[in-house]
């Protein structure tokens, strides 16, 4: 089967970079996200950038099996082998506990995850979680819930497919975040927006190149966040810290109605010199009110510079110091 690497929208024919770039800017903006469809059915989809195990592609929200495009590119290893790629309902009933909740819960402990796409776009690792004490508490759950669990989403009438482990690291329930992640769902029937992260994330260390050693860097990481929070809070804001939570950004501003992201970058050094991960220079493209802020000389007499993403992306140049590689395969 093809690969879906092309969409429409209205009339014309879009890549998957170009449809990501326009959610972004509609996230941004607050306007309602573009409806992309398949160029072959003409049916609802989403662009996926790539990254994981997973090639940019277009996915759709539902599967249609007479259409030669509607299925997901994926190709992936270790744990996923043990799960069918397409399951029905009841072996999903077996493997999460059963229920007709998408947090699939069993002696209060969560079981899995069974997610629809055509109400949570962006699932697996955004979660649109809807009003009532029922599901509020398992979102919560969730939330508290110390390991991953498997997690399908549903692919066509009772076909369901599994996309891996994955754990909760936030659930944000602030208008603002509602109101960016909603999609074409009410806000005032949301309670809250899930964020989750696939065991699978890859991370990246860097050493040598002139850097510091990691304790060393953690201390300037420290010296930098405390100084940044300091001089928030002399402007009257309140601070709460998102570090552990690989959401995009490190801290979390609020002041009134106004609400700011800041990613935060401490150097012991005069000139701004830092490295970025591909989810903080993400997060930095999908919301208007992210920040960069640089401290410099974090350890001795610290100045601090703070950039919006535009601002960033003019100031720096960015080096792209290592490549995931996955194979592509060739159209059948």
């Amino acid at each position: 089967m093809a690969t879906a690497t092309l969409c429409k929208l209205e009339q014309r024919e879009i890549n998957v970079q170009a449809a990501i770039q326009l959610r972004q800017t509609a996230r941004a903006d607050e306007r309602p996200m573009p409806a992309f469809t398949c160029t072959e059915c003409g049916r609802p989809v989403r662009p996926h950038q790539d990254g994981g195990h997973t090639p940019a592609h277009f996915e759709h929200l539902r599967r249609n099996r007479s259409c030669s495009l509607s299925h997901k590119a994926t190709h992936r290893k270790g744990a996923a082998v043990k799960h069918a790629s397409s399951i029905d309902a009841a072996e999903l009933a077996r493997l999460t506990a059963g229920g007709d909740d998408y947090i699939r819960t069993k002696d209060g402990e969560v079981k899995g995850l069974a997610l629809r796409l055509d109400l949570n776009e962006e699932a697996p690792e955004v979660i649109v979680v809807g009003k009532g004490p029922r599901i509020e508490h398992r979102a919560k759950l969730l939330l508290d819930t110390p390991y991953a669990v498997p997690t399908y989403v549903k692919r066509g009438t009772n076909a369901w497919e599994y996309l891996g482990e994955y754990r909760a690291t936030a659930y944000r329930t602030g208008r603002s975040t509602i109101e960016q992640y909603r999609g074409e769902r009410r806000a005032d029937d949301i309670a809250g927006i899930l964020f989750l992260e696939s065991v699978e994330a890859v991370s990246v260390t860097v050493r040598g190149g002139g850097f510091a050693d990691p304790q060393t860097r953690r201390e300037i990481e420290l010296a930098a966040i405390h100084y940044v929070t300091r001089e928030l809070e002399l402007q009257g804001f309140t601070v709460e810290d998102r570090q552990r939570e690989n959401c995009g950004y490190d801290l979390l501003a609020l002041r009134g109605q106004e609400e700011l992201l800041y990613e935060v970058k401490g150097t012991d050094a005069i000139a701004p010199r830092f490295f970025i991960s591909r989810n903080e220079r993400n997060c930095s493209k999908r919301n208007k009110n992210w920040r960069l802020a640089v401290v410099t000389s974090a350890r001795a007499t610290p100045t601090l510079l703070v950039l919006t993403s535009a601002e960033m992306e003019d100031r720096f140049t960015f080096e792209c110091l290592a490549w995931e590689c996955t194979i592509t395969m060739p159209a059948a």
